[in-house]
């Protein structure tokens, strides 16, 4: 049993067919599998969040929304301290990145939607 799975956020789950350019990248395959492992997360802000990761927890695939009608700001680091070191790579959407002392924050446009990956 899959601890980690569970009801994926119906906000983002929609939006899931935006990556379909994506979905040859076998990396990106793996975590939409049916072995893979789907949470919601706490991006605060309204901001609704979406962790998809394969099986083998080696990739991981950020899905953000922002409902609100201003730019949301979100810190990486804070939303997933468990993937602190890794790389992350824009895959769809509209978002721009600033760094800080304390890491990267994404900041999403109004009524705005990102895809992320994220590799050790």
């Amino acid at each position: 049993m899959n601890l980690h799975a569970h009801t994926p956020d119906p906000t983002l789950e929609p939006r899931v067919p935006a990556l379909s350019n994506c979905m040859d990248k076998p990396h990106i395959a793996a975590a939409f599998a049916e072995d893979a492992a789907s949470r919601s997360l706490n991006a605060g802000n309204g901001v609704h969040a979406v962790l998809h990761e394969p099986a083998d927890r080696s990739r991981a695939v950020l899905g953000l929304h922002n409902p609100s009608p201003v730019e949301a700001r979100i810190p990486l680091t804070t939303l997933l301290p468990e993937r602190a070191d890794c790389t992350w790579s824009f895959l769809t959407g509209s978002l721009r990145t600033s760094h800080a002392p304390d890491g990267i924050y994404v900041h999403l446009e109004p009524s705005g939607t990102a895809w992320l990956t994220a590799a050790p």
